[in-house]
């Protein structure tokens, strides 16, 4: 059989599913003998060129994922909603067709100019489609059988004389039927306009066109991760040609009111910053755009989705202050940075105290919380000592009090992660601030004590460490954190820690491990 002939089958098979699978899988195998074919003639006829790109429109057609069978509308009640059965009988076919599609597309690759206008635009329609199988993308996540079978880096890894290209045309023609304009931004330059195109009332009206409209990237479900990797094939240098057409996608998600939209956005925006230049986020004002967005992140904390929207959110939001204000050089360390340092405490305004009047005592948001602190105090550096007077008295409490709390403590493994990630909070803050530590070591002493006090004479505590791996973890993780946070003091009084600790028959195991430690 003639490799046009072979073609023309995968095309019928694409056409005509009364057994799908079986379908499929007789198109890999006519695909896999066509490629066999095609390494020793490379060279494909005009006719089969024709069918290869007619049976990779179909598979195009076939694999996107349809609207009314993913799109989870919050005005239906549950029993309205498609059967789960019928999503997962359509998620079924798509690792076929992306092998398939890849081995087709091979093909192509050899046959045809990827950067003419036709095979652009079935490229970026293979891409716009596949593209939202991602891991990222709930419900969507489709495992490949190798990275062989992979489809996305056959259509991306060219040389830019290709992937650019290509690029463009899905950022430029494919997504903005989906996203309409931002109405803050100029949608020729990608500024920001000192007022919103269509008046005050016009923030609202693009939310709500968004809910509204069938034809909405709301309703498309997966294209956050289609706009990840389009920015991801971008390189530094090429992302300012392509500035106004990246704006409208990534503050869709970023500013949506669904915390799961945000957290899209907020993955889009990290990718981003790996690749933009601080002077064109300060030339077009969007800086200070994606720092109110992510401020608004940091206010949602009513949803269930709240910890890991807040996890996300943290290392961007001090990545956009470290790309915007960058550390002073380390030939001048001491140099005054003022704005640095604005944009520093605002964050930590914004990210950390915010949080703790509102949600605090929450265990989840208080572990994330905590665990953003490290790093933030780091970048902070001294400018931390601003803040002891809200630091310390709330660090330690969540030591004392919850190692405590009732005569025995309240004792799981989220809680022992929590008092994990205080107490290594606490090891950041008095790295940074040890110029005023002497004034604080004894209320942290003392919450160190009591919290170690009571893992080992709490019977809660006791029952976590040994009813489960997990909770063992848990416990020796927090032991030595505890004993790094009292190392941390060393050194800010005369007296050595292990010396003022050592009449306290409770604390004799801590006692040891500093002393070990100190020789």
């Amino acid at each position: 059989m003639s490799n046009d002939a072979r073609l023309v089958e995968v095309h019928n098979l694409l056409i005509d599913f009364p057994n799908e699978q079986q379908a499929l899988a007789r198109a890999l195998d006519l695909a896999a003998r066509i490629t066999e074919t095609a390494a020793a003639a490379p060279t494909l006829t005009t006719e089969e060129t024709t069918t290869a790109r007619t049976a990779l429109a179909r598979l195009a057609e076939i694999a996107a994922p349809p609207p009314d069978l993913f799109y989870d509308d919050p005005d239906l009640e549950e029993a309205d909603l498609p059967p789960p059965q019928l999503r997962q009988d359509f998620l079924h076919r798509i690792p076929a067709a992306q092998r398939l599609a890849a081995s087709l597309i091979g093909l192509l690759s050899s046959a045809t100019d990827p950067s003419s206008r036709p095979e652009l635009e079935l490229r970026a329609r293979l891409l716009v489609v596949f593209g939202r199988y991602d891991a990222s993308t709930p419900g969507l996540g489709i495992p490949l059988a190798s990275a062989a079978d992979d489809l996305l880096p056959t259509l991306l890894g060219h040389p830019p004389s290709v992937r650019l290209p290509l690029a463009r045309h899905v950022l430029t023609v494919s997504l903005p039927p989906y996203f309409k304009l931002h109405p803050k931004l100029n949608p020729a330059t990608g500024r920001v306009l000192s007022r919103p195109l269509g008046g005050e009332g016009a923030l609202n009206t693009w939310f709500e066109s968004s809910e509204q409209d069938v034809t909405s990237w709301r309703r498309q479900v997966g294209l956050a991760a289609v706009v990840n990797l389009v920015i991801e094939a971008l390189q530094p240098g090429e992302i300012e040609d392509l500035w106004p057409f990246l704006l409208p996608p990534l503050l869709s998600y970023l500013d949506d009111f669904e915390s799961a939209n945000k957290m899209r956005g907020v993955a889009i925006l990290g990718t981003l910053l790996k690749r933009v230049d601080a002077s064109l986020l300060r030339r077009t004002g969007v800086g200070k755009v994606f720092e109110r967005s992510l401020e608004a992140c940091f206010s949602a904390l009513s949803d269930p989705n709240t910890p890991r929207l807040l996890a996300a959110t943290h290392p961007i939001a001090l990545q956009l202050v470290n790309l915007q204000y960058p550390p002073p050089r380390p030939s001048d360390p001491l140099a005054a940075d003022e704005p640095r340092f604005e944009a520093l405490c605002r964050l930590f305004t914004t990210s950390i105290v915010h949080a703790w009047e509102f949600k605090g005592q929450n265990v989840a948001i208080e572990t994330v919380t905590a665990c953003a602190l490290a790093p933030l105090v780091d970048a902070m550096g001294s400018a931390t000592i601003r803040y002891l007077q809200i630091l310390m008295p709330h660090l330690t409490d969540l030591l004392v009090t919850t190692a405590t709390a009732g005569g025995d403590g309240t004792w799981t493994v989220d809680t022992a992660t929590m008092m994990l990630a205080a107490s290594r909070a606490l090891v950041a803050v008095v790295r940074n601030a040890r110029l005023r530590m002497r004034r604080w070591e004894g209320k942290i002493g003392v919450a160190v004590s009591q919290c170690w006090i009571g893992m080992h004479e709490s019977k809660t505590a006791q029952a976590l460490q040994a009813g489960s791996q997990e909770g063992s973890a848990a416990i020796e993780e927090l032991k030595e954190s505890l004993a790094d946070l009292l190392r941390e003091l060393e050194g800010v009084s005369d007296t050595p820690i292990a010396t003022r600790l050592a009449p306290y028959a409770g604390l004799a195991d801590l006692v040891s491990s500093l002393e070990i430690a100190a020789h």
